[in-house]
């Protein structure tokens, strides 16, 4: 079994490729570009124990421990080749739906740790606006790039996800964007006392990473071949129509003020 893998995951368009490229950079873990079956397999592994679980044990003898050590090894598989070539003691893997499956890699992994990267709902939602990202079944564009009601929805649901696995025990970091592009050394600082290891400065010039272009199906690839930039940071304001900051309020204003990117809903 891997040891001590770490999983990042979070809403598209939140920083998570930033984040992989910087923690790539450290001289302990490896990040590469995104797996993206992390997900699939999580997801497998729940199906497999809701529908066929009592079945594999009464008549295989596949105990749940047996299922979680099985599951385990298959992801370890996908996970394991990348961190040998690389040379490094532990891998991190980011792909941002992870953060829908913190609680089942955390039962598979009990010794991982989990990173939930949180971007302001009203600036992932802008930038969703402007990808082109089409559905892989159906070959039409993806309905959170086209509305921003289903984005702010989406984030919505996503951001849940991770603070309702944090809610149930699992041990996450999370950490906002703003504040990783405002004050990288602190947040970073942050970020590496959780993981257990110690600091380095060679994340904060991730965007000279040999590894930095190798994620040419990430959205973000391009941006992250640049240092630190805040543009992106309030874009709404500027980006998004009334109608669009009125849909976005609608399905995201009470997360938003939770997490206290809003302080009420005049905005």
């Amino acid at each position: 079994m891997i040891s001590r893998p770490i999983f990042i995951g979070g809403m598209p368009r939140s920083g998570t490729t930033l984040m992989r490229a910087m923690i790539d950079r450290h001289p302990n873990i490896a990040c590469g570009p995104e797996l993206r079956v992390i997900p699939a397999l999580a997801s497998f592994t729940t199906q497999t124990r809701q529908f066929c679980g009592d079945n594999l044990q009464a008549y295989y003898g596949l105990t749940p421990a047996h299922l979680n050590d099985a599951f385990s090894a298959l992801i370890g598989s996908f996970l394991e080749p990348y961190r040998a070539a690389r040379g490094k003691a532990r891998i991190a893997e980011k792909t941002p739906a992870n953060v829908l499956h913190f609680t089942e890699l955390n039962e598979l992994f009990p010794d991982a740790d989990f990173v939930h990267i949180i971007r302001d709902g009203r600036d992932v939602a802008a930038s969703l606006l402007t990808m082109d990202w089409t559905d892989a079944r159906t070959g039409a564009p993806m309905a959170m790039t086209r509305d921003p009601a289903i984005a702010a929805a989406t984030w919505v649901r996503q951001v849940t996800a991770g603070l309702d696995a944090e809610t149930a025990g699992v041990r996450i970091h999370k950490l906002h964007y703003e504040n990783l592009v405002r004050d990288p050394r602190e947040t970073l600082g942050a970020l590496f006392e959780f993981l257990g290891e110690r600091w380095s400065d060679d994340p904060l010039s991730f965007h000279l990473g040999e590894h930095i272009r190798a994620g040419v199906a990430e959205a973000s690839a391009d941006q992250i071949a640049r240092p630190l930039y805040l543009q992106s940071v309030g874009r709404w304001r500027r980006d998004l129509s009334p109608a669009a900051k009125a849909a976005v309020k609608k399905q995201a204003g009470a997360l938003l003020k939770k997490l206290d990117y809003a302080d009420s809903d005049d905005w």
